[in-house]
């Protein structure tokens, strides 16, 4: 809706010179601000109250020129160029309320009193009307802060109360075991007692096991046969003496010939004549 000239007071009447002053402030002003991620200063602190004079200004032009000319070009120029300051308008507050947003939450919200913090904004170089807006956003920030506990949560519930209570259990063996010597502890670890004689080769003392069974053994009847198991016996045998045993492999008995040579047949056995 067009506003008529008579509404208009002489405070707010504007030259054309001034008019374009402002709307090329304004244009420039969207650029700038489009591109920061915080507020940037205004080109005056009474800019928005100019921009307001600005809008004014057009619509009377506006209205004067349909009393005067009628619906015409210089009306569709007039409409485009008021559809740009409020596009730029509308762009320029969306951006600059964002970044004081965004400008009250690293200061209130994530302010730790480090070197790095973030300063006030210089209000000479801000609308009255936007620290109004600023402040409001860092009360609400606060109130947000203690309403989720986030201080607390970002710093803990204050220094423990808990004693310190020493750890129980086992030392370290790196306790018992000096560094340099680890290694060596544990090859003398490893080595097996002296009294096995493995540096003596076991091919020394096979000789004398077979030596002590030939001594020991008993003299074989004539209708016996001694034979060494090289299977398993599922079930206990007989031997010559009467007595129950269950070979394994490798174990060498003697039976009765015609058993022996059974066990031989079967594949349990095979003959170990002396």
């Amino acid at each position: 809706m067009a506003v008529g000239s008579t509404e208009v007071t002489a405070p707010n009447s504007l030259s054309e010179q001034a008019i374009q002053a402002i709307e090329s402030r304004l244009m420039a002003l969207q650029r700038s601000q489009a591109e920061q991620d915080l507020p940037v200063p205004l080109p005056t602190s009474d800019f928005w109250n100019l921009v307001s004079q600005l809008t004014q200004s057009i619509e009377i032009e506006m209205d004067e020129c349909i009393r005067r000319e009628g619906w015409g070009a210089k009306i569709q120029l007039l409409q485009k160029r008021q559809n740009n300051i409020r596009w730029a308008i509308g762009s320029i507050t969306q951006h600059r309320l964002n970044a004081f947003v965004r400008h009250a939450n690293m200061r209130t919200l994530l302010n730790r009193g480090g070197s790095a913090d973030i300063s006030e904004p210089n209000w000479d170089q801000h609308d009255p009307v936007e620290r109004a807006f600023y402040d409001g956003a860092c009360r609400l920030i606060e109130k947000f802060q203690k309403e989720i506990d986030w201080e607390q949560m970002q710093n803990g519930i204050g220094e423990s109360t808990i004693p310190s209570v020493p750890v129980q259990g086992i030392s370290p063996l790196t306790e018992f075991i000096p560094a340099e010597d680890s290694s060596q502890q544990v090859m003398d670890e490893q080595i097996p007692p002296p009294d096995l004689h493995i540096d003596e080769g076991w091919d020394e003392e096979e000789p004398i096991i077979e030596a002590n069974e030939e001594e020991t053994l008993p003299e074989i009847a004539e209708d016996c046969l001694r034979i060494r198991f090289i299977k398993d016996v599922e079930q206990p045998v007989m031997d010559f003496d009467g007595n129950e045993v269950q070979p394994l492999v490798g174990d060498i008995f003697v039976f009765p010939e015609v058993l022996a040579k059974a066990m031989i047949k079967m594949g349990y056995a095979e003959t170990a004549s002396i």
